[in-house]
Order: structure tokens, then sequence, then C-alpha cells
């Protein structure tokens, strides 16, 4: 069995909100902005080298230890509105 190690990994999520009363009794707007994974690092697919380790030297040594998959997804970012009574 071959184990090949990647590199870490961080991820951070953040939010930011503000809240406007407004001038009737207990309503108010409330909006939202959220990031997740907000320094959008990647992580690539060590195992997937590994598993076409044999085949890379056989078939395109000029792509062997290529990274070819990741492991995360990109940044999001979603905004949100919310009335409340």
């Amino acid at each position: 069995m071959l184990v090949l190690r990647g590199d870490g990994f961080a991820s951070w999520d953040m939010s930011l909100g503000k809240r406007l009363k407004l001038p009737w009794e207990g309503n108010s707007i409330q909006f939202r902005w959220e990031v997740f994974k907000v320094p959008n690092l990647t992580r690539f697919n060590a195992q997937g080298v590994g598993l076409s380790l044999l085949t890379s030297l056989t078939q395109s040594p000029n792509n062997f230890g290529a990274y070819t998959s990741l492991l995360t997804q990109p940044r999001v970012m979603q905004f949100a509105l919310r009335y409340e009574f």
C-alpha cells in the first residue's frame, strides 16, 4: 500500500451583519453577508497521485507527480435580508 501525505488545510468562515431598527414598534431589518472558506486555499488530492503512480511512469512520464483533482470546493458567498416583526 502506497500512502502519500499532502499539504495541510485551513478554512475560515466569516459573517458580517447589520440590523436597522424601523420606526414601527419592534420591527427591524437585518442584512447579513456570509463568506465560507475566506482564504480560498486549495487542497490537492495527494492520494490520486499515488493511485496512478505506476501508470504515470509508464504512459506519460512528463506528468509524473502532477495533481489531477482537488479535495476542496471554491469560496462561496451568500447574502440575506430578514424582516423581523
